[in-house]
């Protein structure tokens, strides 16, 4: 569980950077955090039971981050799609 919660800020903090302002350093920034989340991702996929279970770990996060769905819905799609 621990590393959906650290793929999920990670995933905010993405999200907020492509959203902001353009300023020095952005892309640095952006492709940083892409390696911290494909780390992430990693780890999931380890977990996961199998690679459509990740995919939808991963899509039910992308949702959470973005405020479309309740973190309790996170957490039945990761306890479902995990080993």
């Amino acid at each position: 569980m621990e590393e959906l919660k650290g793929y999920v800020e990670a995933v905010k903090r993405n999200m907020e950077t492509m959203n902001a302002d353009d300023y020095d350093g952005k892309e640095d920034d952006l492709r940083r955090q892409q390696e911290e989340i494909e780390r992430y991702e990693r780890l999931l996929k380890e977990q996961s039971i199998s690679a459509d279970a990740f995919d939808r770990i991963v899509s039910a996060a992308v949702d959470y981050a973005a405020g479309d769905i309740p973190f309790s819905q996170l957490e039945h799609v990761y306890e479902e799609k995990s080993i």
